[in-house]
């Protein structure tokens, strides 16, 4: 398969279609842009052809070792029924090949719109690639997006864009503490971790537009909740809402995300792009987001 760096993306033109069709890209385009990202690991590869784009790294972590597309073509029922075995034995033979590029480290395998053959799921599962969850991409329109005049975010929680070193220690520590499950390989969250300090303070820790990339609150001094923005595509794509365990059903992840989209509304973006966890839905549809489109999650693990 065809490796080239892992990608620093030029900006897409801030994105103005609201049409299902438009907001489908958009949810689309962004994810796929930010999955792909320079994150500054060894190893670090985008594979980007016709059937597969992957981000692979050297790193034992499936955070930073994903596919997300994959258009394999055949492998589907005729009219009548019948199916293509010799197209089915290469969509096999494509998916084995994918596999084998991560080396044995643990990764994600993301299905969504367009993604090919109908059956993709399934035959991820036979080789092995777990099926995880199944999560909605969602989409909103920020002129419809309340201000913190309207929804004030908690009175306790502060609020700061994260524009130094110390600051992405703090994000780094959030997402370890808040999701512990993901960071039981110690040399694997070092690495994140270094690699996410190096390319942020090489951004100058904002997007190309200015825009502050990550975002902290804070209660009495402590870190407690982060949000990071991508914009690469045109939207406001919004990640990595963490709030740690004993900190949570407070609004928190609330008022980080509305933060950070009024940031981004400021900027002149128009369309904010997300995919929401089961303990976001709700939160993200109160909002105003709607969903668009649905994304199957696999992970494979040695």
């Amino acid at each position: 398969m065809t490796a080239i760096s892992a990608r620093t993306a030029e900006p897409h033109p801030a994105r103005t279609d609201l049409s299902p069709a438009g907001l489908l890209a958009a949810i689309v385009d962004d994810f796929r842009a930010s999955a792909t990202r320079r994150r500054g690991l060894a190893g670090e590869r985008v594979i980007d052809t016709p059937a597969v784009l992957a981000h692979v790294t050297s790193v034992h972590s499936a955070d930073v070792n994903q596919v997300v597309r994959a258009r394999l073509g055949g492998g589907r029922a005729d009219v009548e029924g019948a199916i293509d075995v010799d197209a089915a034995i290469e969509v096999d033979a494509a998916i084995a090949a994918t596999i084998r590029e991560f080396g044995g480290r643990p990764f994600l395998w993301w299905v969504g719109p367009g993604d090919e053959p109908a059956d993709l799921t399934d035959r991820l599962v036979a080789h092995g690639v777990g099926f995880l969850d199944e999560i909605p991409g969602m989409a909103l329109d920020l002129a419809d997006l309340a201000d913190e005049t309207a929804s004030p975010p908690p009175a306790e929680l502060t609020i700061t864009p994260a524009l130094d070193a110390a600051a992405i220690d703090d994000f780094n520590a959030v997402l370890s503490h808040g999701f512990p499950e993901d960071f039981g390989d110690d040399d694997a969250t070092a690495a994140i971790a270094a690699g996410t300090a190096k390319v942020a303070a090489e951004s100058g820790y904002r997007e190309p537009s200015g825009l502050p990339t990550r975002w902290i609150g804070s209660v009495a001094g402590r870190p407690v909740a982060t949000a990071r923005l991508h914009t690469a595509a045109g939207v406001a794509g919004v990640y990595t809402v963490v709030t740690v365990t004993d900190a949570r059903r407070r609004g928190y992840g609330a008022a980080m995300t509305r933060r950070a989209l009024l940031a981004a509304r400021d900027t002149g973006l128009r369309v904010a792009t997300l995919q929401a966890s089961d303990a976001g839905r709700g939160i993200y549809g109160r909002m105003g987001f709607r969903t668009i489109c649905r994304f199957r999650i696999h992970e494979w693990q040695p």
